[in-house]
This record gives C-alpha cells, structure tokens and sequence, in this order.
C-alpha cells in the first residue's frame, strides 16, 4: 500500500471547503493507497507529470515516487 502525504496549505484549505467538497476529495483520494497509479497523467500545461482526479468540483493533481503519492494541488474544475 502506497502511503499519501498531503501538504500543510492543502489540509488548510480543505478545513475552508464545504465539508460536501471535502468529503468527497478525501473519499477519491482514498483510492490512491490501494491504487496510486489508477489515474492519468497530464502530458502539457503546468501540471504536466502529474497524475489528477476529478473530485466533484475539484481537480485533485498528483505525483507517485517511490510508493509515495505527494498530492501537489487543488484546481478548481470550472473556474466562474
């Protein structure tokens, strides 16, 4: 089982979302110990490299090194 680490500015921000939003983040980033490498990889733009999910409004993006899953970012999916 991989072991995901999530940066302190990344918890920060998920205690400000709607605990729906957070919820379901934490529900789809879940899989990744069981499965780091379920998801697909960006091949351009600035997260290139990295793996992402779509979390209901929130793109979740990624990297898996070593057994590790550093997540890297919260993107907003549709940007108003």
């Amino acid at each position: 089982m991989a072991k995901v680490i999530w940066p302190n500015y990344l918890l920060e921000l998920l205690l400000e979302l709607p605990s729906k939003d957070a919820d379901l983040i934490l529900e789809k980033t879940r899989a990744l110990k069981r499965f780091p490498r379920m998801y697909p990889i960006r091949t351009k733009g600035r997260f290139r490299r990295h793996r992402w999910l779509l979390a209901g409004r929130w793109i979740v993006y990624c990297r898996v090194a070593d057994g590790i899953v550093h997540i890297r970012a919260l993107w907003p999916a549709k940007i108003p």
